[in-house]
């Protein structure tokens, strides 16, 4: 549907507002005029209340707003701001929370335009609700305000009659979740019977039945466990923060350490030379050139000879930045290649085994084995099934870009074997890529094809040079050795394409077959998109545009791994694009099922159980093992700019389980029924062998917490509370003497007597309280109107005739009955409770609405 129907741009009034200086009218916003400073409308106030409503010719889906600004930027201009909509002006939904940047340049965002089910949302007002300026208390400003969306007759009809009726549905499960909490049986049965709607799902109705109207605990139990063993609990668990747990596999050498201790961890990162047009992002920033004295007092300390890199006389990789890792998802081992050590390019190849955390040094310089020289900000995949590595792409200084060394080699090596060979000596020459870097490299094991996207293409005249030069998207297949064109460095503007980018990740899904496309610069443009490309077909599709770029901040060196078997991508960021290129890690967590952004790990300091922020490491993910690996980098130290990182780290990112699950709802189970039991005397010495035998094995005795909790749940028999919780004594009788030990603060529903009983007490209210005070506001005197309520006509309300319902004077009632009565209610109250805390387990279709019928009436 979003094919056949393009956004267009949509045509509005301003409806209301709330204010307006001088000539800045609103209406102002109506015409792009960005060279006019009174083309604008400004509010007479910095107060939160300011809005402006737009009212839409015709239902329409929004699907982005434009904000244009003036020739340059203005203090008044919205740091902070939200848009509403919604078919009401009375009745509006939020649809976008953001800000503008301070510049002169138009901004578009993306709004929120289908509901959580993924139904198209039409509109008929708009509400932008300024919140903040940029400058201290002041007015707010909106220069110019530009819609589009799709307002086609037939999209809108369509859209419109889902609504309604996906309102009618939630309305009528409403109302049964209404009549079923108060038994109201026979409304319940007719109501579900007629409208065919289904308040929940068979196994969740189960779960109702043995818990909130028969008290059986145990069965209750035997659901919990089944619904666990059917997957029922899936969706909760995949929406569950993530708590991360590093672990050091491989400590910093003792000479990076001393170097380490040395340095100012705390002062920014240096600055990149300014003459220096061409760097990679891996080694960016570099030191400015240090004088030959300096230089030889940076390098001491160094563990190895200046071209060893953690050589012969080293049992573990020595420290870099701008390396490649990759790690084998059969075996768990990782390989390393090369990188920078902050002096020179290494060429030296090694496996790790993290079953035995040792280091192996499978060939200490590829470039006098027939391998690849030394090199950095290349790339490197791994063929688990067949055992070999590819590598492809270089960078090179200035005084390296010779002619010799301007070939793309590509390189594999057989892990079998040890040995290095030539795949392709100039890919360029054969339909491949020019020499690239900050390229990206995935491999389809199961077609044997390699897929290379971006990167910066090493300039060979001075035109390339001054006009910075970008690699398309490549496709090499392993079987007939050959390379396919898939996406040109041009891309055709009337194809939605991702640009070719450096500084960007890409990862390849398994499952799906697609390549995910993240981020990334272009010039001086910073990239926040994220792209889906289908391999088979060549379909491409931006699922996060610019307008609407992801929470994860643009910054130097991000990483980014895939879960194929939860569908989630991982992003870890380096070092930030801001003028003080501070150096920090983050970890964002992306789901491609929900298209939603969740931070689970920031670390912009030194602690002991954390790795140290860096920039241009590596992160690798064991998507069986489910273990992201981290490895070197720059700590971006200004005191001591060439030194690197050699330790290795292991993150395990932890969720609650299902069997953790389980247990805590065992133990909310146990708990309820011991409370039930402690609030009938007649039960009390079972109470007290529940509690022991069957409450205490639920525990957790090691959590002082849990044992609290546990010590204070034996007072609950000695001092009879209700099993509601609210501390009440059973039979201690509601408020009138009506409903016996029924709590006050749980609704009950109503029958004859209870009926009557409301009747009669409204009718012998006294007179209304607030008439005096309402009298003296008419009459002008002082007391401030506006804080007072308004007052509504009073109804007099005449007591009903006895026989309206069944005859008979409610003094007349069984009080015993009655209060019985209201115990077993309040017993069924905390039941319910229960079922609601157990319900958030479940998906919303399967349970119950969140919203209660007796909230929505207003007294």
């Amino acid at each position: 549907m979003d094919d056949k129907y393009e956004p267009i741009k949509l045509s509005y009034t301003v409806h209301k507002f709330s204010s307006y200086s001088a000539n800045y009218v609103p209406e102002n916003i109506m015409v792009n005029n960005p060279s006019d400073q009174l083309s604008r409308w400004f509010t007479d106030s910095t107060t939160s209340s300011q809005f402006i409503l737009l009212k839409l010719k015709s239902l329409s889906i929004v699907v982005s707003i434009k904000f244009g600004k003036y020739s340059k930027a203005h203090v008044s201009d919205l740091k902070k701001f939200q848009v509403f909509g919604g078919t009401d002006e009375n009745n509006l939904s939020l649809l976008l929370s953001a800000g503008l940047k301070k510049d002169s340049a138009a901004e578009i965002f993306r709004l929120r335009h289908r509901t959580a089910e993924g139904l198209y949302l039409p509109i008929r007002y708009l509400k932008i609700v300024p919140l903040q300026s940029w400058g201290p208390a002041y007015n707010y400003t909106i220069w110019y305000v530009e819609l589009r969306g799709r307002n086609q007759d037939e999209l809108i009809s369509t859209a419109m009659e889902t609504i309604n009726l996906r309102k009618e549905e939630e309305a009528v499960r409403i109302l049964l979740k209404h009549l079923r909490r108060r038994r109201y049986k026979d409304a319940f049965e007719a109501l579900s019977r007629e409208s065919g709607v289904q308040l929940e799902g068979p196994l969740q109705s189960r779960l109702w039945t043995a818990l909130v109207e028969n008290g059986d605990y145990e069965l209750a139990e035997e659901i919990m466990e089944e619904a666990l063993n059917e997957g029922e609990f899936s969706w909760y668990l995949s929406w569950q923060p993530y708590k991360p747990e590093w672990r050091e596999m491989s400590a910093c050498s003792s000479q990076v350490e001393e170097r380490l201790s040395s340095a100012d961890a705390d002062t920014p990162a240096p600055q990149p030379r300014p003459a220096d047009l061409l760097v990679c992002a891996d080694r960016d920033p570099r030191p400015l050139p240090l004088p030959e004295t300096e230089g030889a007092a940076a390098d001491e300390g160094e563990p190895c000879g200046a071209g060893c890199g953690g050589g012969a006389c080293c049992s573990k990789p020595g420290p870099r930045g701008g390396h490649q890792l990759v790690v084998d998802s059969i075996t768990g081992t990782l390989y390393l290649f090369g990188g920078w050590n902050g002096t020179e390019d290494l060429d030296d190849l090694w496996a790790f085994e993290p079953a035995t955390e040792r280091w192996t040094a499978l060939c200490r310089h590829s470039g006098r084995a027939g391998g690849p020289g030394p090199r950095s900000c290349h790339k490197m995949v791994l063929d688990a099934a067949r055992r070999r590595l590819y590598t492809l792409g270089r960078y090179l200084d200035s005084a390296q870009r010779l002619p010799a060394n301007m070939n793309s080699d590509l390189y594999s090596f057989c892990l079998s074997s040890g040995t290095w060979s030539l795949v392709c000596e100039d890919t360029a020459a054969v339909g491949g890529p020019r020499l690239v870097f900050d390229h990206q490299m995935c491999i389809d094991t199961d077609t044997q094809t390699i897929y290379v996207f971006g990167g910066r293409v090493l300039p060979t005249n001075t035109e390339e040079v001054v006009s910075p030069q970008y690699s398309g998207l490549y496709a090499y297949y392993i079987a007939t050795n050959t390379w396919q064109l898939l996406l040109s460095d041009k891309p055709d503007p009337a194809v939605p394409s991702p640009q070719p980018r450096v500084s960007h990740s890409m990862l390849f899904h398994p499952v799906q077959r697609r390549l995910y496309i993240f981020a990334g610069q272009r010039n001086k443009e910073h990239l926040a998109d994220l792209w889906w490309w289908d391999v088979g077909s060549g379909e491409r599709r931006a699922l996060c545009t610019p307008a609407a770029g992801p929470p994860p901040a643009a910054g130097f060196t991000q990483r980014a791994t895939l879960d194929p078997h939860t569908d989630q991508m991982f992003v870890l960021s380096g070092m930030s694009k801001e003028k003080d290129k501070r150096v920090y890690n983050t970890l964002w967590v992306f789901s491609l099922k929900r298209l939603t952004w969740t931070c689970v790990y920031r670390n912009d300091c030194i602690s002991a159980n954390e790795p140290r922020p860096r920039f241009a490491h590596q992160l690798v993910y064991d998507p069986v093992r489910k273990i992201h690996y981290l490895f070197g980098g720059n700590p971006g130290n200004q005191s001591n700019p060439r030194l690197r990182l050699d330790d290795l780290w292991a993150l395990r990112l932890v969720r609650a389980d299902g069997a953790s699950l389980v247990a805590g709802a065992r133990a909310a189970l146990r708990e309820t029924c011991y409370r039930e039991m402690a609030a009938q005397p007649a039960r009390g010495h079972l109470a007290l062998t529940y509690l022991r035998s069957h409450v205490a094995p639920t525990l957790d005795h090691s959590d002082p917490q849990q044992v609290t909790r546990f010590q204070k749940l034996a007072t609950v028999l000695f001092a009879g509370e209700a099993a509601c919780g609210c501390g009440r004594a059973a039979g201690a009788g509601g408020a009138g003497g009506a409903g016996g030990a029924w709590c006050e603060h749980e609704p009950r529903p109503l029958d004859a007597r209870r009926a009557r009983a409301l009747s009669r007490r409204r009718a012998e209210l006294p007179a209304h309280a607030d008439l005096a005070h309402a009298l003296q506001a008419v009459l002008g005197a002082e007391d401030n109107a506006a804080e007072m309520e308004a007052t509504m006509p009073f109804e007099t309300i005449s007591a009903p005739a006895p026989d309206t319902w069944e005859v008979g004077e409610d003094a007349d009632e069984d009080e015993a009955a009655a209060a019985s009565a209201g115990a077993v209610w309040c017993a069924r109250a905390a039941r319910l409770r229960l079922y609601d805390r157990l319900a958030r387990y479940f998906r919303p279709s399967t349970v119950p609405p969140a919203a209660d019928l007796a909230d929505l009436v207003r007294l």
